[in-house]
Order: C-alpha cells, then sequence, then structure tokens
C-alpha cells in the first residue's frame, strides 16, 4: 500500500486569496479573519464540534478535491489547532483575534466578529445557556457589538461621542471576551 504525500497548507495569504475565488464561499463572506473568529468559537465554546461538520460550514457539503483546494482545507485546519494553541498557552494572555486591516491601518473586526458568531448562531442549543444567564450574556457582549456594527451604529447615531468611540473600541476588549467565555464554558462543564 503506497502512503500519499501531505499536501502542504496554503499560507493565509494564499488562503485569501483561495477563498476569494471560490463564488459559494466568497458569497457567504469567509475570510481568513471570519474563519479565524468561527476557529475561536469552535475552541472556546461549549462542546466539541466534529471536524468534518465545522468544515463543511465553511468549505460547504461537498469538501475541496483539488490540490488547491486540499491545501485550503489544510490550511484552516492547521488554523483552528494554531487558535487552540494559542488560546491554552499562558491561559491565552498572548492570543489576539486576526482582524482585517484597511490600507490606512483601520480595524475591521466585524469579518472576525461574524465569524465567531455564526459558530454561535450555527449551534444555538450549546450556546443557550450563557444566553438565558443574564449575568453572563455580557461576556459576548463586544463581540456582538462589532459583529452588528452597522446595527450598533444606528442605534447610538443620537448619543455622545465618548459612547460612540466606547463602542469604536468594542474590538479591543475581544481577547478577554473570548478567555472569558472559555472560561465560563469550563466552569459550566464542571457544574455540570
Amino acid at each position: 500500500m503506497t502512503r500519499r504525500a501531505r499536501i502542504p497548507a496554503l499560507a493565509l495569504d494564499d488562503l485569501e486569496a483561495w477563498l476569494a475565488g471560490q463564488p459559494d464561499i466568497a458569497r457567504r463572506n469567509w475570510t481568513v479573519s471570519a474563519i479565524d473568529g468561527f476557529c475561536a468559537a469552535l475552541v472556546v465554546g461549549p462542546e466539541r464540534i466534529a471536524t468534518d461538520a465545522w468544515l463543511r460550514v465553511i468549505f460547504g457539503p461537498s469538501l475541496p478535491t483539488t490540490p488547491m483546494g486540499l491545501a485550503a482545507v489544510q490550511a484552516v485546519l492547521d488554523h483552528r489547532h494554531a487558535v487552540h494553541r494559542a488560546l491554552h498557552i499562558d491561559a491565552g494572555r498572548r492570543w489576539n483575534p486576526l482582524y482585517m486591516l484597511t490600507d490606512d491601518g483601520t480595524v475591521l473586526a466585524q469579518p472576525w466578529a461574524a465569524g465567531f458568531m455564526f459558530a454561535v448562531k450555527r449551534w444555538p442549543d450549546a450556546w443557550r445557556p450563557m444566553f438565558e444567564r443574564n449575568d453572563h450574556v455580557g461576556l459576548m457582549l463586544p463581540i456582538i457589538a462589532c459583529s452588528e456594527a452597522e446595527e450598533v451604529e444606528k442605534l447610538i447615531a443620537d448619543r455622545p461621542t465618548e459612547v460612540r468611540d466606547h463602542i469604536a473600541r468594542a474590538y479591543h476588549h475581544i481577547p478577554e471576551a473570548v478567555c472569558a467565555i472559555r472560561d465560563y464554558w469550563r466552569h459550566h462543564a464542571a457544574a455540570s
């Protein structure tokens, strides 16, 4: 029996270009930043999701079979592993989300937050206990504020400048929120 060589993973920049070139994937707004948020939610979330199940959320019902497609799948698998490792080393204090940046350096946190929230919405029953407990739903606020940026902007349009500025900086609080969410689910599992 011959053994197949492992296809090397695409670099994240190449993965970004590959994702943009796949009409179905691009239409569903999957970018490296969104995948990073999705992977973070998988890592810190309430239950383990089978690899095949979450890969199909990104790639669709049929995983790619071309060499570039397989390299893209491997890149996503490797990235999920890197996110897992980063969130567990040093209690995740050095982990940072992969936000998109504009040419002038402006942070675009919405794709990352949308990826995270996509996992939450995809498996709502698992995440429900956090939302049912009012004292813990606040952990999600920086992520929700970034994922629903347009709606939040409409809600705060007539608010004082300091309120708008505070909301605009919500992405700064996402790393600590993700670690707090991880800790919440650990304690929730231990109490069950």
